[in-house]
């Protein structure tokens, strides 16, 4: 049982962060369509680092540890 909880938390957790994820795509795109950037550029610059090291560390995980290709 207690290893049925932790399986369901983990994936719970893995789904809501996911979904930040997504959210945090969609709001940068948003802003680019906007011009929000155009006149935020230390939010430009902060919002598309943290998305991209973001991105680049995921995709750094799923290359090593799950052996896709």
């Amino acid at each position: 049982m207690k290893q049925n909880l932790r399986t369901f938390l983990l994936l719970s957790a893995s789904l809501g962060f996911f979904l930040i994820y997504c959210t945090m795509w969609i709001d940068w795109l948003q802003d680019i369509q906007t011009g929000t950037y155009g006149r935020h550029y230390i939010e430009a610059f902060f919002e598309t680092v943290a998305l991209g090291g973001y991105t680049y560390l995921g995709i750094r995980f799923a290359f090593s540890r799950l052996h896709l290709f």
